[in-house]
């Protein structure tokens, strides 16, 4: 497969994709319509089909390793352990960068009426008919009335599949930093931190008001992040925004240190990113029921090796 450096536009397109219609396919609510349209875009062009070659691949190489041999391919030297479980994961470049995960609280989840731990998914049905995923150490009230259907997000990440409503009320998403207006569509929304909220649309549009600032309008295939006084401009949708709910973090060129944070998010303790690989692009199928193997994969492939000082605090470093 190409690195980075020698993707042409056309192919890096080709590649996002086919990520998304595999984390497509691969949804419990994918549809035989689905099928056909998949079908359609495959056949419409070689370089379709030589993208989703290479995301099957990556995929299916990842998902045969066992726990077990990940782990013992992660105690060999560097040479031995990237020859045990080469192609699992692709990466170019490298600059200097830090981050610090931010996860939330065990109390936010007190009393909420959904809740996850950490490394837990759940998909549930709500009153309405539509349905709701909760990524890990997720914490949503349900607050549905003869006006309105509302969801608060105290935590975490949910994913929304709305259905019509026979009173017409309106379907929205509160955060401590504004609301997401439901246009019949399906969407991720995210708290990062104590003042950013992250939006991503699958399907239709959604609207964006944040608490103090303008309303914008986000349409499929697009994402964007927003705080109490504004909603920064859309950009493309990152598949790791949809691929988590079937156990999948699928990323094309991601940096390393965004991919650490997201595998952050499944464990407890501390998961961290040396600076000096922070930076590494990463493209990649990885497994987030078993974070361990994920790491073990990025150790094989790359000139990483991941430091152990307990099970509760983990770095990846330069080999």
């Amino acid at each position: 497969m190409k690195s980075t450096a020698t993707r042409t536009p056309a192919e890096r397109q080709a590649l996002h994709e086919a990520a998304r219609w595999h984390t497509r396919l691969h949804d419990e609510a994918a549809t035989p319509a689905d099928q056909q349209a998949w079908q359609h875009w495959h056949s419409a062009h070689a370089s379709h089909q030589q993208a989703w070659q290479t995301v099957q691949a990556v995929s299916q190489r990842l998902a045969r390793i066992p726990a077990p041999v990940a782990m013992q391919a992660l105690a060999q030297p560097p040479l031995a352990r990237r020859a045990a479980l080469r192609g699992v994961a692709l990466g170019l470049g490298g600059c200097a960068a830090t981050w610090l995960a931010w996860q939330a609280s065990p109390w936010q989840a007190l009393g909420a009426t959904y809740h996850t731990a950490t490394g837990e998914r759940q998909q549930l049905d709500l009153p309405d008919g539509s349905e709701l995923a909760l990524d890990t150490a997720t914490a949503v009230d349900e607050q549905f009335d003869a006006h309105e259907r509302r969801l608060q997000l105290r935590s975490g990440r949910i994913q929304i599949s709305t259905r019509p409503d026979l009173h017409q009320r309106p379907f929205s998403v509160q955060t401590p930093q504004g609301s997401v207006l439901a246009l019949g569509t399906r969407f991720t929304v995210q708290v990062l931190d104590a003042e950013h909220t992250r939006v991503a649309v699958q399907e239709k549009s959604v609207r964006v008001q944040p608490t103090h600032g303008e309303t914008r309008l986000l349409v499929a295939g697009q994402q964007l992040d927003f705080s109490s006084t504004e909603a920064l401009p859309p950009q493309a949708a990152h598949l790791a925004q949809a691929s988590w709910r079937n156990g999948g973090l699928i990323a094309l060129d991601m940096p390393l240190a965004e991919l650490v944070q997201e595998l952050a998010r499944y464990r407890p303790g501390y998961l961290g990113c040396a600076p000096e690989v922070a930076h590494l692009k990463v493209s990649g199928a990885f497994a987030l029921d078993d974070t361990d193997q994920a790491l073990a994969a990025l150790a094989a492939s790359f000139a990483v090796q991941v430091h152990y000082r307990t099970r509760y605090w983990v770095r990846v470093e330069a080999a």
